[in-house]
């Protein structure tokens, strides 16, 4: 089982929105943050069942890896102040 990192943050139009660092391409939202979480965990197991078919998922980094990406956080406009940090297990055959 691995566990990736979820950064959640505020957003205008939908509320919140996760995004994992790890796992292009993976996202998912909601008008609540509970629900986004939810939905977090639910989008992560999808991605990493898809990465699976062509190989393995990317290794998750650690949160100073992740902070350390700048680029990572200004194309998405991430505000650290005011995100939230979510571990999502997810099984794999690793």
């Amino acid at each position: 089982m691995r566990h990736y990192i979820a950064v959640i943050v505020p957003h205008a139009e939908v509320g919140w929105r996760a995004h994992f660092p790890d796992l292009p391409g993976c996202r998912a939202e909601s008008r609540h943050v509970d629900i986004a979480i939810g939905q977090a965990s639910n989008a992560a197991r999808e991605q990493v069942g898809k990465l699976l078919l062509n190989g393995s998922p990317p290794p998750p980094r650690s949160m100073e890896e992740i902070r350390a990406d700048e680029a990572w956080a200004t194309e998405r406009s991430i505000d650290w102040t005011k995100a939230l940090i979510c571990v999502v297990p997810v099984s794999t055959p690793d």
